[in-house]
C-alpha cells in the first residue's frame, strides 16, 4: 500500500528529532502493489511477469499487498540499471511469512537477481533455517520451521530471532561499500563485511522465488511496500520507514479463538484416489483466505476441494487459514492412498463337497461368485456345498470404504467320492506285517473321531479323498502296525478288510504325510461289518491324528 511521504516525515520529526528527511532520493524503484505490480518511482520498471494475487494489506485494505502461494506466484522484472548497484544500495519491504519451502536446502526467496546465491554480482532478501539449525540446512529433509531467520546479501543474522508466521515485518537492507547490515523493525539483526562488492548481473529481478528449476525457493508469504534505492540509507531514514507503522498500523495483533478461524478439517477418499477436503470450522465468514498443499506439488484455495491423487502413497496435507483479522492457522494430516489388494484361501470341511472359503483382508466388503450359480453378499467367511465334481471358477468381489475395488478368481477341482452300497465279503483279509525299513512317523496328538461296537469278527472299510483332490497322501495304522504308507486318496474306494481283537480296543489311525494343497487332509470312510454299515467323515493334520475306534459288540 502507498503511503504518504510528507506524513511519514511529519511522524518522524514528532517522536524524533530529525532535520529533514527524503525518502524519494536515490529511488530507483517502489512497489506498493495497489492492486497491481507496477513501479510507482517514475523510472518504469513494471514487470513483464505477473502471476500473482493481490490481499488485504497490514492496514486492513483490499487489494493492497501481493500474495505469494509458495508453489507457482512470482513476479518478474526485466534487468536495468535501476538493479545494477556499484557503490552501495538499499532495499526495504514489508513481508509477512506464512509457510516455509519443504524443497531442498529449504530456502525462501523474497527478492533475488541472479540464479544462484554463490555467483558474483546477485543479491537477496531472504530466510531459512541454515542459521537455526548450524548449517544443516541442506542435509535435511524438512526445514525446521521455528528456526527460521531473515538474511540478506552478505548479512548474516547475529542471533535467535526467529520468524513467527502471520506476523508483517519490515526488512531493510543496506550496503555502504563495506558492510552489509539487514534491520528487521529497524531493529540491527544482521550484518557482515563486504568490501566493494559490485550489485551489478545481467539477470532479470524476481520476487516470491529465484529463477532457478532445481533451487525454486518459493515463498510464501505476503509482500508490500518494496522499495529500491542507489544509496546506503541512514539510521534516520530507516527508521522514518519505520514511522509508517506507527501512522496507519493498527495496533499489534492478539490472535485468540474469537478472531482466528480453525484450519482443523475432515477428508473422504472415493473411488479410491478421489479425495473431498472440507474445513471443521462453522466460522467460514470470517474466512479471508484459505491455501491447501495436497502433498503431491499441487495446491488450491478452494473452501472444499477435491483433488485426485495420480499415485498410490502416503500425503501430507496442508490447510493454511487466514481469518479476517489477519489471524493465521496451519494443520497438516496424513492421508493414505492405498489400492485394495486382497486374496482368499479355502478349505476341506469334512462333508463330501463342503468348502469353507475365507477372505484374507477383512477391510472391505465381499461378494462371492462360487461357479455353480450360487452367489453370497457382504460377508468374508463361506461354508458352500458343491454336489458335482468337475472343475468351478470361484470369484470373490472386493470393495473397500475407499470405493478401492479387487477381484481375485480361482479355479478349484471337486471330485465327489464314488460311494459303494454294498462291498463283497473278503476271503482273504489283510494280514498286517510290518515291512523292513518303514518310514519313521512323528509324534503327533490323537483325536478319536468316532467309536463304533461291530457285529462280526471282521470289517470292511472303504476310504475316499473328501472333496478336492488335491493330492493327500496318507500312512494307514491298525492297532500300532502300518498297514500302508504313501498312499494317495481319490474318488475311487481304497478297500480293505481287518479282524477284531475281542478283548481290547482297536484303533485305526490315518497319519497325514503329505497335506495337499489344502490343509487338512480329509477322508470319507464306510465302514461294514455285514450287519451294519457307518459312514464317517475323518481328518488328520501335521498336529493331529484323526482315528476311529472299533470293539467288538457284545
Amino acid at each position: 500500500m502507498k503511503i504518504s511521504l510528507l506524513g511519514v516525515a511529519l511522524l518522524c520529526c514528532t517522536y524524533h528529532s530529525f532535520s529533514q528527511i527524503n525518502l524519494n532520493k536515490g529511488l530507483t524503484a517502489y512497489y506498493p502493489f495497489n492492486g497491481n505490480a507496477n513501479d510507482e518511482s517514475g523510472n518504469g520498471n513494471n514487470p513483464s511477469v505477473s502471476k500473482v494475487t493481490y490481499t488485504t494489506d497490514r492496514f486492513g485494505k483490499a487489494n493492497a499487498a501481493c500474495s505469494f502461494n509458495g508453489s507457482s506466484n512470482y513476479i518478474r522484472i526485466p534487468n536495468s540499471s535501476s538493479f545494477n548497484f556499484k557503490n552501495g544500495f538499499s532495499m526495504s519491504a514489508w513481508v509477512m511469512v506464512k509457510d516455509f519451502y519443504e524443497g531442498t536446502c529449504h530456502g525462501n526467496r523474497i527478492i533475488m537477481k541472479g540464479y544462484s546465491d554463490y555467483l558474483d554480482g546477485n543479491y537477496l532478501l531472504t530466510f531459512d533455517d541454515n542459521h537455526g539449525t548450524n548449517g544443516s540446512n541442506c542435509y535435511t529433509d524438512f526445514p525446521d520451521k521455528k528456526k527460521q531467520s531473515f538474511y540478506a546479501a552478505g548479512a548474516k543474522p547475529l542471533a535467535n530471532n526467529f520468524i513467527v508466521t502471520g506476523k508483517w515485518y519490515l526488512l531493510t537492507y543496506t550496503y555502504d561499500g563495506t558492510t552489509a547490515q539487514l534491520y528487521v523493525d529497524c531493529q540491527l539483526q544482521a550484518k557482515g563485511t563486504l568490501r566493494n562488492n559490485d550489485f551489478s548481473n545481467n539477470h532479470d529481478l524476481f520476487f516470491g522465488k529465484m529463477n532457478n528449476p532445481q533451487y525454486p525457493y518459493w515463498f510464501n508469504g505476503l509482500l508490500d511496500e518494496v522499495r529500491f534505492y542507489n544509496r546506503p540509507l541512514n539510521k534516520e531514514e530507516i527508521l522514518a520507514l519505520c514511522a509508517d507503522k506507527l501512522i496507519e498500523n493498527k495496533p499489534e495483533l492478539v490472535c485468540t479463538d474469537a478472531n482466528t478461524v480453525s484450519a482443523k478439517f475432515n477428508f473422504g477418499i472415493d473411488n479410491c484416489t478421489t479425495t473431498t477436503f472440507s474445513l471443521v470450522t462453522s466460522k467460514t465468514k470470517n474466512l479471508q483466505t484459505i491455501q491447501w498443499y495436497f502433498g503431491d506439488g499441487t495446491t488450491s484455495n478452494k473452501m472444499t476441494p477435491v483433488h485426485n491423487y495420480k499415485k498410490y502413497g502416503t500425503y501430507k496435507v496442508k490447510a493454511i487459514v487466514v481469518s479476517k483479522a489477519g489471524c493465521a492457522d496451519t494443520v497438516t494430516r496424513e492421508i493414505q492412498i492405498r489400492e485394495l489388494k486382497t486374496d482368499f484361501n479355502y478349505s476341506e470341511q469334512g462333508d463330501p463337497g463342503n468348502i469353507q472359503f475365507r477372505a484374507k483382508n477383512n477391510n472391505a466388503t465381499y461378494t462371492w461368485d462360487m461357479g455353480d450359480g450360487k452367489t453370497y453378499q457382504n460377508v468374508s467367511l463361506v461354508s458352500h456345498v458343491y454336489n458335482e465334481s468337475r472343475q468351478y471358477t470361484v470369484r470373490m468381489f472386493a470393495q473397500n470404504s475407499s470405493g478401492c475395488l479387487d477381484t481375485v478368481e480361482k479355479k478349484i477341482d471337486i471330485a465327489m467320492p464314488v460311494l459303494i452300497t454294498e462291498i463283497p465279503a473278503s476271503t482273504d483279509p489283510v494280514t498286517v506285517t510290518p515291512k523292513p525299513g518303514a518310514a519313521q512317523l512323528e509324534k503327533r496328538d490323537k483325536d478319536i473321531i468316532r467309536s463304533i461296537a461291530v457285529e462280526n469278527d471282521s470289517f470292511s472299510i472303504s476310504l475316499f479323498d473328501n472333496g478336492i483332490v488335491d493330492g493327500d497322501s496318507i500312512t494307514l495304522i491298525y492297532n500300532n502296525e502300518v498297514l500302508f504308507t504313501h498312499q494317495m486318496l481319490s474318488s475311487k474306494p481304497l478297500t480293505l478288510s481287518l479282524k477284531i481283537d475281542p478283548v481290547k480296543d482297536n484303533e485305526l489311525i490315518m497319519y497325514a504325510e503329505n497335506l495337499g494343497s489344502i490343509s487338512p487332509n480329509t477322508a470319507l470312510m464306510i465302514i461294514n461289518d455285514g450287519n451294519n454299515r457307518y459312514q464317517v467323515n475323518i481328518s488328520s493334520n501335521k498336529s493331529s491324528n484323526g482315528a476311529v475306534s472299533f470293539t467288538l459288540k457284545q
